[in-house]
Formats: structure tokens, sequence, C-alpha cells
């Protein structure tokens, strides 16, 4: 797998969508796992047009991902409000759609903004010198 380019904006959405808990790092590492795919798969579905089998294999991974992070999330929520299991769940799923639906427009940008040979790590961008 390729690494993935720091991405600012992601960077601050990263950290004003996931809620800091004390559960523990088994939820935080689903739904970072998770938040990584969603970023790559963005980038996936933004530029390739034509997909490759690397492609394609990377994103059947997102079913299961997804479900990890879910059940990872939604075990925390019930821990702090044991009495809304429904509720919880529904909260979970929502906000792994809305992180999702996040990192989507925060990738189109990039892709707009700075190409998708860079979003790729096939061009890099040298820092100025003053």
């Amino acid at each position: 797998m390729t690494p993935l380019r720091p991405l600012l904006l992601g960077a601050v959405l990263l950290a004003a969508c996931s809620p800091v808990s004390g559960a523990g790092a088994g939820a935080q590492d689903a739904r970072a796992a998770l938040d990584d795919y969603n970023v790559r798969a963005a980038i996936i579905l933004q530029c390739h047009p034509s997909q490759n089998d690397a492609d394609r294999a990377y994103l059947a991974k997102g079913d299961a991902l997804h479900q990890a992070a879910l059940k990872e999330l939604q075990a925390e929520l019930d821990r702090a409000d044991p009495a809304n299991r429904a509720g919880n769940a529904k909260k979970a799923d929502d906000t792994l759609k809305q992180q999702r639906s996040a990192r989507d427009f925060d990738i189109s940008e990039q892709a707009r903004n700075y190409g998708c040979d860079w979003l790729d790590g096939r061009l890099a961008v040298l820092p100025r010198n003053n």
C-alpha cells in the first residue's frame, strides 16, 4: 500500500470529527483505519477513472473496515449511554457517514486545488526558499 500524503485539511477535519475517549485504543484504531481507507478510497474514486486490480482490491476492504469502526463506535456510545442502544447504533452509523462525506469533500477540494498526481504521491511539492 502506498503511504498517504499528509493532508492538511484532512488532519484538521480528523481532529474535529474524532471524539477523544477513555475507551482505549481499539476504538480509535478501527476508526483511524476507516479514516485512512476513506481518504485513499476517495482518491481512487476521484482520480482513477479506470481502476486497476489493486484499486478494486483496496476498495473491497471498505465494508469490513466500516463494520469494525461501527462496532467500536457503537460500543463506545453504549458505554456512555447504555439505555439508548438503538439510538447509539443510528448515531454511530450517522457519524461514520458524515465523516466519509467530509473526507470525500476534502479530497475533492484537494484534487481540484493540487491535482490527482499530487494526491497519488507522483508529484513532489518542494518548500520555497525565502
